[in-house]
């Protein structure tokens, strides 16, 4: 039922993309949704393994190897590779294994460790890589990136600690990360939509190559993450490496870049989600 709600909210965008003029509450939405996701996040030290780090590891160099490999034939193609592929561990993903019987505390600590390490280097990459032949601040990236995730954790950290009344309040309000999920699409898919009416005349073609490209990271990003988990951890690592935080990578997509780049993340979400809800209808038979 969730992936036909990202599904809807997909087309709507597209079809309908009045909600283009709202892109610059896409980051604080994402907060809220981080916030509300960060409220229920605990792991235990023991579960930490080199497995998470070498995942970290994957998901920049599938970036930088998709940029450099795309960009001689089109340089926005390649941003939209890149921050596709950067996108961190998503915030959900814990659910997920969940549903498919795995260890929660693995990618409880992949969601930690991916969104915090790569909101604090995207930025530099942004600056040095992505545009650097153009005067651009850093300060100016890194700030807004940084506190997009440290302010929602920070929340989250005071309220469970400080408040633990309204913490066990707040945590059975977890579907509020579903529906700003739904929301942040919508708007990306509305400004994606907006940008192809308005700049480019219509021209749909042209999401055919986006439409490879995301299609392409998103299986080579799970098969990846397989193939690094190992005999033990294979389930954990591919979903670590796989699901991405879309609704971080749309804001950064919108934000510091063309808008046509937004359909790279735009369609990956439609693609995680598709192959997810074939993991856990496979799934299915076993959970009784």
């Amino acid at each position: 039922m969730k992936t036909f709600a990202l599904l809807a909210a997909l087309i709507l965008g597209a079809l309908f993309p009045y909600g283009y003029s709202y892109t610059f509450l896409i980051r604080y939405l994402l907060m809220i949704m981080l916030f509300f996701s960060f409220l229920d996040i605990s792991f235990d030290r023991s579960i930490i393994t080199q497995i998470h780090f070498e995942i970290l590891l994957a998901t920049i160099i599938v970036a930088v190897i998709a940029y450099f490999l795309i960009k001689p034939f089109d340089l926005i193609l390649a941003e939209a590779a890149f921050i596709t592929a950067i996108g961190p561990t998503a915030t959900g993903t814990p659910v997920v294994i969940n549903l498919k019987k795995g260890r929660i505390e693995f990618v409880t600590f992949s969601v930690v460790l991916n969104n915090i390490v790569i909101a604090f280097i995207l930025p530099f990459f942004i600056v040095f890589l992505l545009h650097s032949s153009a005067d651009y601040n850093l300060v100016n990236r890194l700030l807004p990136v940084l506190e997009t995730i440290f302010l929602p954790l920070i929340a989250a950290g005071l309220i469970k600690y400080f408040l633990p009344n309204l913490w066990k309040k707040l945590i059975t309000w977890q579907n509020v990360s579903f529906y700003t999920l739904i929301l942040n699409v919508y708007i990306a898919a509305s400004e994606a939509s907006h940008y192809i009416w308005q700049e480019l005349n219509g021209d749909f073609k042209i999401v055919f190559p986006f439409a490879l490209t995301s299609i392409t990271l998103c299986v080579i990003s799970f098969s990846l993450g397989w193939l690094l988990g190992g005999k033990e951890f294979r389930l954990e690592a591919s979903q670590s490496l796989g699901q991405k935080n879309n609704a971080f990578i749309t804001w950064i997509a919108i934000t510091f870049f063309n808008p046509i780049v937004v359909l790279g993340p735009v369609i990956y979400v439609f693609a995680q989600y598709a192959y997810i809800s074939w993991q856990l209808y496979k799934t299915k038979p076993d959970t009784k």
